[in-house]
């Protein structure tokens, strides 16, 4: 290969050079900055979509949310909380995605939900809320199809 190199002529050398420089700046362009331009606009995009959750979940006021509650109902005596929160997902037709419920008191009851539509749980909320003055102290929310809204929620309902 060193005895080829030498035997071409000095504009071939310039030309081969040239193209070695040319085809080493395309394939760095290709293999190391498209990758990382691409991977930076995403993550800017994701940030600016996560900006804007932010700023509009800080724009609700509380009575928008729902913790003010306008008129509240009594549950009917001789009924248990976790009986009437059962009667209440019935209603929904949500209560066979409940894997579990755990009345830790009179007043308190736990509840595993698992791909229920996000959606259909919280304004369930809201209105039990408003209507019974139903807290939810404690939710955490995991995300099991984001294109459907599909959730496993896990929830502490507060009478």
């Amino acid at each position: 290969m060193n005895k080829w190199y030498n035997n071409i002529s000095d504009s071939e050398k310039r030309l081969l050079q040239i193209g070695t420089v040319l085809i080493g700046i395309a394939l760095f362009w290709t293999l190391v900055f498209l990758p990382i331009n691409k991977k930076i606009e995403t993550k800017s995009q994701l940030q600016e979509r996560l900006l804007g959750q932010l700023n509009e979940m800080k724009s609700f006021e509380i009575s928008d949310f729902g913790y003010q509650t306008v008129s509240t109902e009594i549950i009917p005596d001789g009924t248990t909380f976790s009986s009437w929160v059962d009667q209440q997902m019935s209603v929904l037709g949500i209560q066979e995605l409940v894997n579990r419920t755990e009345p830790i008191d009179n007043n308190t009851l736990v509840i595993w939900l698992s791909n229920v539509t996000f959606d259909q749980v919280i304004d369930w909320l809201q209105n039990i809320h408003k209507q019974y003055g139903i807290q939810v102290d404690q939710i955490d929310v995991n995300v099991t199809d984001s294109a459907l809204g599909l959730t496993n929620i896990r929830m502490r309902l507060i009478k």
